[in-house]
């Protein structure tokens, strides 16, 4: 019997483990920020990082986490149905980007302490426009914009902390077709290198 698991089954999992590690911490952060830090004007989130984390392992398929993150931080801080849509669209709008990764390659993001930065700085930019624009309609002004930046500005400076300490994980940053490609070619070359 062939134990193995499909890529697509690898990846279902792996964004489930990503998805449940992001509803923990926000859900954490975010009774923690109501509750212990009442009046505070800025919170901190987990969320970004597991975006982006997500985003170097998975590109697109790093929408599963955004959303779970704003659906989280909805839940935990009994939003209205209208705040709901704001913060997990607005989430989704961080993928924007992964057009980073279509001008250079993830590895060359990941080894750059300012491409990190810049690729963290442009999801947190766009994160914080994503949820103004969706809160537009319900009369949302430019305080609202400036709102959403100034508040998450600690999430920024985590989730770069966060991506920067984990690169040195192997694996962890990394494309994961790519890099279940260079585990096997590993062991295949340690293999043929065991026979001689």
């Amino acid at each position: 019997m062939d134990n193995r698991i499909t890529f697509k089954q690898y990846r279902n999992v792996d964004l489930l483990i990503f998805s449940i590690v992001t509803a923990v911490g926000e859900c954490i952060a975010t009774l923690a920020t109501s509750r212990w830090f009442v009046g505070q004007p800025m919170a901190i989130s987990i969320t970004l990082a597991m975006i982006l984390i997500a985003m170097h392992r998975w590109s697109g398929y790093a929408a599963i986490v955004a959303v779970v993150g704003g659906a989280v931080f909805s839940i935990a801080s009994s939003a209205s149905p209208e705040q709901f849509l704001i913060y997990c669209g607005g989430n989704v709008f961080a993928l924007i980007s992964l057009i980073y990764f279509k001008l250079m390659s993830k590895s060359r993001v990941r080894s750059s302490f300012l491409l990190t930065l810049v690729l963290a700085s442009t999801s947190y930019v766009a994160m914080a426009l994503g949820r103004w624009l969706l809160s537009l309609p319900f009369g949302a002004g430019l305080a609202e914009l400036v709102g959403f930046l100034v508040s998450d500005i600690l999430s920024l400076l985590f989730a770069t902390l966060i991506l920067w300490t984990c690169r040195a994980v192997d694996g962890l940053i990394e494309d994961q077709k790519a890099y279940l490609f260079r585990l096997e070619k590993e062991r295949q070359k340690d293999a043929y290198g065991d026979e001689e």
